[in-house]
């Protein structure tokens, strides 16, 4: 009797848990690297020259344990419609861009992109890393992403308009070494609490916030790391810097006491039962 009232207590605790992540989006810290243009923030800005609206802009990174989020008016998912330059204008084809990878570095030797000048020739594959040591390969068609380590034979794509260099790479094109960690985006749209977080407010009342985030855990704890992220024309630049936890004290400690206590309950009931 006394182990079917713990079972159903527990049951109802984690439905109580799960009933509040339902309602609150605890991001944690916002660890935003300013690049220094405009405002003190990211928040309702682009790189200089670049167009201006909601549904261009990156906002912040956010790291709450080993889950690192990015928040945006850039629709991560879907893209966005360049809304002047065509593919094709005799069908109506506008060119789309759409999300890049996100770019880790654990050495502090990231270069933020070459800083040539000009229109630049389309998004151009480079063999160069910009000094980034890993990427996680997004891909938002099924929500989910694989890490690589970036190595000397790996190459990368460009950001589509050479004015925007500072803004490279924007995505991962081949010869990483898979680390074997793949895992699933977590996707939001519109919801609860994204346009009241540390330094996201909304461009206006019909402003759209998205977010996505993945798991960093394949970094070894207290690895400082730098992150970076853009789409396709790198008309705005994400940049993050934040180190994964390092297990307290007490919460090994805990865990271990559970562990023993799991152990001597298991060896009660084997002994009671051999008797």
């Amino acid at each position: 009797m006394r182990k079917s009232v713990l079972v159903l207590f527990v049951m109802a605790c984690c439905l109580v848990l799960v009933a509040g992540n339902a309602i609150a989006l605890d991001l944690g810290a916002n660890i935003t690297i300013w690049d220094g243009m405009g405002s003190d923030a990211e928040d309702n800005e682009v790189e200089p020259g670049c167009v201006q609206a909601q549904k261009w802009d990156l906002e912040a990174f956010f790291l709450n344990d080993t889950t690192l989020t990015m928040v945006g008016g850039f629709n991560f998912k879907e893209g966005e419609d360049d809304p002047w330059r065509w593919e094709d204008k005799k069908k109506n084809i506008r060119l789309h861009y759409d999300s890049g990878d996100i770019f880790i570095d654990v050495n502090g030797d990231a270069e933020y992109g070459s800083g040539n000048t000009g229109e630049g020739g389309g998004n151009e594959v480079v063999q160069y890393i910009f000094g980034y040591d890993y990427v996680l390969d997004l891909d938002f068609t099924d929500l989910t992403y694989t890490v690589y380590e970036l190595i000397k034979e790996t190459s990368t794509v460009k950001v589509y308009f050479g004015q925007n260099d500072e803004s490279n790479p924007w995505a991962y094109n081949d010869g990483g070494s898979p680390l074997g960690f793949d895992g699933d985006i977590d996707f939001y749209e519109n919801k609860a609490g994204l346009d009241s977080l540390d330094g996201i407010s909304l461009w206006n009342v019909q402003g759209t916030h998205y977010a996505a985030a993945v798991d960093l855990s394949f970094l070894s704890p207290g690895t400082e790391f730098t992150a970076h992220f853009t789409y396709g024309c790198g008309n705005d630049n994400l940049m993050g810097s934040g180190a994964t936890p390092i297990p307290e004290p007490a919460t090994m400690l805990l865990l271990g006491t559970g562990l023993i206590g799991l152990a001597c309950l298991g060896r009660k009931k084997f002994n009671k039962g051999t008797q």
